[in-house]
């Protein structure tokens, strides 16, 4: 019923609104992900931007709550404010998804459950850009169902900006960011708290997160260096296990990134990006820690080397853009890899005895190139990457997308890419009472075809996009009934089958107090079910997603924002194996703020879940009820 009321909404808002130009103008709107800048309706794929606005009137305080009403994006969170959320796109899972941070890849090669630990303070995004579906040949294996690209803000003035609030369960956040330019200079630093008591037993968390940047920019190009860290501390209460809820982790990421951009001549201009990350995860299944045995506690340290240079060239045949990548992923740890000659120390002060005793190292080259040419009504996209890995050897990435405009407004697209996406450490080496890992795992392999239709006018965007992927080899924790520990797999392929409408209406060009009206729909169908085993991940996707904003403003200066989401997953759960499968439930949440803008002043009051649901996006791991918050911010 959901699906046909969107079709009728979609023709009824085409033939209302596609006339009108007077309001701000959609139609402008680029990704700039690749290093070929390219304005949405050209594209020949579905991409989503999420604006600054949309971010800062919508009621959440993190990441992963405004990527909760992104199309065909599904977050599984087993806590609030982004404790930890796995992201997926397109019914891909958590470890399928690339996400990058102005172009910097911050994907974690122990686990993508650490995608989301990004050393970025939310209020320092100005958008993010989506790009469903595979995109292996311009971003490497990671891309293998599709990106996000988080864009932060940039110095445009002297400024300061500071936040505060309170909410239900204890819960506090506040946040502080400068910005100073001085010449051809630019320098911020951004600094962000969030902690809460917990909505249940130990699920209390608290979350730091500071960022600084220093930019110059010169003749021909920009040098920009930006260094992050954050650390979360956080109750796991039956994360992983239904009947352990003593469940503790701590994580800390750090990322130092420099960029430097420069335009060689009025053809040939390039970027090369070079940065280190870090990543520290202690995790504790049942209070080791408070028990003293530190052995039994899981302890991580992943290291990322990355070193991109890409080129675009404009010629008489179009836009041409090649490069090459150097990335080294190693992991220490006292679980994952292989065993060490010489172990070394976690930390002789707090954790005495406790080594890391395996480590596995991995080396990732890669070079690319794309050719773009637009001529008459057509535009044409084609490249390929090649791709050697030292565990898992040489691989190749090909992929085309054509788009045709029948007029300014309008575009139909058609694309084919092949996407693989080599398992993370955690996949290959743990083995533990919950989970027993396969060394021998073949990457994932898929090949995606989608066609679609764009429409965007300045007042009025829509798209229809219908996807098919094949993949072959896909990698998932499974539960057999012979089996007394879920293993990691191959299993067999899996062929999944998708619908997207995204519509967005500016409305206030015909009624005032209406802002702007977007909703999404996205139906996927999998050829695969669980009928001789119990999928954690990969068949546990949304087969029916439907998000809803409207963005009001009553009165001059008050503002209010509604969302409404609902979610109808496939696949199953239990509690143990003892216990029958049960079905997910379906999820309706309601979200709302309401904000009043007093000069450089704004306050603000969320809800969160109005109507206090029970639901669960992981199996067992009950998430919060109703959440109030109350805040204040003030730019200067």
């Amino acid at each position: 019923m959901k699906f046909h009321l969107t079709i009728i909404l979609f023709f009824v808002f085409k033939v209302s609104f596609s006339q009108d130009s007077s309001a701000i103008d959609l139609s402008e709107l680029s990704v700039t992900a690749n290093i070929i800048n390219t304005e949405i309706k050209n594209t020949g794929r579905n991409i989503t931007i999420i604006d600054r606005k949309t971010i800062e009137n919508s009621p959440v305080k993190t990441l992963d709550g405004v990527l909760q009403y992104a199309l065909n994006v599904d977050v599984r969170s087993r806590s609030a404010f982004g404790v930890q959320a796995d992201i997926s796109i397109r019914g891909g899972h958590y470890d399928q998804t690339l996400i990058l941070v102005d172009g910097v890849k911050v994907n974690d090669p122990q686990t993508g459950h650490h995608s989301l630990n990004i050393p970025v303070p939310f209020s320092m995004i100005d958008r993010i850009e989506i790009l469903q579906g595979g995109t292996s040949r311009v971003f490497g294996p990671s891309a293998f169902s599709g990106v996000i690209n988080i864009i932060t803000k940039k110095i445009s003035k002297n400024s300061v900006s500071a936040n505060l609030g309170i909410g239900s369960f204890g819960s506090k956040n506040a946040g502080l960011s400068t910005g100073l330019i001085f010449k051809q200079n630019t320098a911020s630093v951004s600094l962000e708290h969030i902690d809460s008591d917990g909505y249940l037993t130990n699920t209390a968390f608290k979350k730091q997160t500071i960022a600084a940047a220093l930019g110059r920019i010169y003749g021909k190009g920009s040098l920009d260096l930006n260094l992050g860290a954050m650390t979360n501390q956080f109750g796991a209460s039956n994360f992983y296990h239904p009947k352990f809820y003593k469940q503790y982790e701590e994580v800390d990421s750090r990322l130092v990134n420099l960029a430097w951009k420069h335009r060689f001549n009025r053809k040939l201009s390039g970027i090369l990006i070079v940065n280190q990350r870090t990543h520290h995860d202690l995790y504790d299944f049942d209070d080791y820690l408070g028990s003293k045995k530190f052995s039994s506690v899981n302890f991580h340290k992943t290291s990322v080397l990355d070193a991109e240079w890409k080129f675009k060239l404009d010629n008489k045949l179009g836009q041409t853009a090649f490069g090459a990548e150097y990335r080294q992923e190693k992991v220490l740890s006292n679980r994952l890899g292989d065993n060490l000659s010489e172990p070394e120390i976690v930390d002789a002060e707090l954790y005495p005895n406790v080594f890391y005793n395996k480590s596995k190292t991995r080396d990732n080259l890669s070079f690319f190139g794309e050719h773009q040419k637009k001529w008459d009504r057509f535009s044409l996209s084609a490249g390929t990457l090649a791709n050697y890995n030292s565990q898992f050897g040489l691989a190749f990435y090909p992929g085309i997308d054509i788009s045709y405009f029948s007029n300014s407004n309008t575009t139909f697209y058609a694309s084919a890419n092949r996407s693989l996406r080599y398992p993370t450490f955690t996949e290959l080496y743990l083995n533990t009472s919950t989970v027993k890992a396969d060394p021998n795992l073949k990457p994932e392999k898929a090949m995606s075809f989608e066609l679609g239709y764009k429409y965007q006018s300045k007042v009025y965007s829509s798209v229809v996009s219908v996807f098919y992927r094949k993949t072959t080899d896909a990698i998932d924790k499974v539960k057999r009934p012979t089996l007394a520990v879920p293993t990691m797999e191959n299993i067999d392929d899996i062929n999944m089958l998708g619908i997207e409408l995204n519509q967005n209406l500016l409305l206030e060009s015909y009624v005032k107090f209406l802002k702007k009206l977007t909703f999404n729909y996205a139906f996927l169908k999998a050829d695969r079910n669980e009928q001789v085993f119990q999928s954690f991940y990969t068949l546990n996707y949304l087969k029916h997603k439907f998000s809803a904003g409207l963005f009001l403003q009553p009165i001059k200066s008050l503002s209010l924002a509604i969302w409404y989401t609902h979610k109808n997953r496939s696949g199953n759960y239990q509690w143990d194996a003892a216990s029958p499968m049960l079905a997910y439930p379906k999820v309706n949440l309601l979200d709302v703020r309401l904000s009043q803008q007093i000069g450089k002043i704004a306050l603000f009051v969320d809800a969160n879940n109005v109507f206090d649901k029970t639901y669960f996006e992981h199996g067992f791991v009950q998430l919060p009820g109703r959440w109030m918050t109350a805040g204040i911010k003030a730019d200067f």
